[in-house]
């Protein structure tokens, strides 16, 4: 089972969210406007999305983020 921290999960609904609304996924910049937050701990957090195998991204392209786990899926894991 996957655990997220609270901020992890923020940014997993702001990325989910976004994807569906526009079709697309979003850039660090738009994550962390989202969220409320700065561009380097916005880009720290995808990395551990990431490392846990949450998301996917090609690395260095802009827009590739791809959920590979929903949130709604983790939060019924956790219950």
């Amino acid at each position: 089972m996957v655990k997220l921290t609270t901020k992890q999960k923020i940014l997993l609904e702001a990325i989910e969210y976004y994807i569906n609304e526009n079709g697309i996924s979003p850039t660090i910049k738009e994550l962390a406007e989202m969220t409320n937050g700065s561009t380097h701990p916005t880009h720290e957090k995808l990395i551990k999305l990431e490392e846990k195998g949450v998301i996917s991204t090609l690395n260095g392209k802009v827009r590739t983020i791809r959920v590979l786990i929903p949130l709604e899926e983790i939060e019924n894991a956790e219950h």
